[in-house]
């Protein structure tokens, strides 16, 4: 009988096993199998357009679900809780869904203390995705995608404060030179009939328009009356009572 199984690597997404005998390895393949692969969802737990199906009571529910989920979880409370808020922000915001949703993730989270971290994974993890494309689907991409702007536009009243957290984020958005690849930009027009723009490009523009509305006002001098000279004062009465 065989002592054992050994893993080998073949692929990097295939593992293959052999038994063991004696210090001594039989070529059959036994067993084989897929790990996650790479173009799967990733770390995601629904695509952008499988959530752009869903009403507000489908949202809700799926809120409330990660809710309960952590609650229940004696060890991985922050979880199910980090999956919930990526999905949220992962769904096309036309109809201003995330407002309406997202805020009892958002004080659970703060209630642990671990909102900013919680931020800045999700936001490293969809970078990571968007500067890595040839390993992960064009779906994949585009809800990375639209995950970034979302955040984009949540932090964007933030930037005032140059030290604020929300702002350095926005800064790492912009300094990580994401560019969507041609599969990701035919994924959206197909199925949302519009263009997209590269995060980094967006974090760019809306860093340089808050410090376009920051600059100081440049002082003007209110403009001097126009005074006619050939005219001396007191004149003009005198004309009007020669005229009478």
């Amino acid at each position: 009988m065989p002592r054992r199984l050994t893993q080998f690597m073949a692929k990097p997404s295939v593992v293959v096993y052999c038994y063991e005998m004696k210090n001594k390895f039989f070529t059959p393949i036994v067993f084989v199998f897929t790990l996650w692969s790479a173009t799967s969802l990733a770390g995601l737990l629904m695509t952008y357009h499988q959530l752009a199906m869903k009403d507000l009571d489908q949202m809700n529910e799926l809120v409330n679900s990660k809710l309960k989920e952590a609650k229940k979880s004696s060890t991985g409370k922050i979880i199910p809780l980090r999956e919930g808020l990526q999905a949220v922000f992962s769904r096309p915001n036309d109809d201003g869904m995330i407002g309406k949703v997202y805020s009892p993730l958002r004080n659970e989270l703060e209630r642990h203390n671990t909102l900013e971290k919680v931020y800045k994974d999700l936001i490293d993890e969809a970078i990571h995705a968007l500067t890595h494309v040839q390993n992960f689907k064009p779906d994949v991409q585009t809800t990375y995608a639209i995950f970034l702007e979302n955040l984009i536009a949540e932090f964007k009243p933030m930037l005032k404060d140059e030290t604020s957290f929300e702002k350095k984020m926005i800064e790492k958005i912009a300094n990580s030179s994401i560019e969507l690849s041609n599969e990701s930009l035919k994924e959206r027009k197909r199925r949302l009939m519009k263009e997209g723009k590269s995060p980094s490009v967006l974090a760019n523009l809306i860093l340089k328009a808050a410090k376009e509305e920051q600059k100081p006002a440049v002082d003007k001098k209110p403009a001097e009356p126009v005074i006619d000279k050939s005219v001396v004062p007191g004149q003009e009465f005198e004309s009007e009572v020669k005229s009478k």
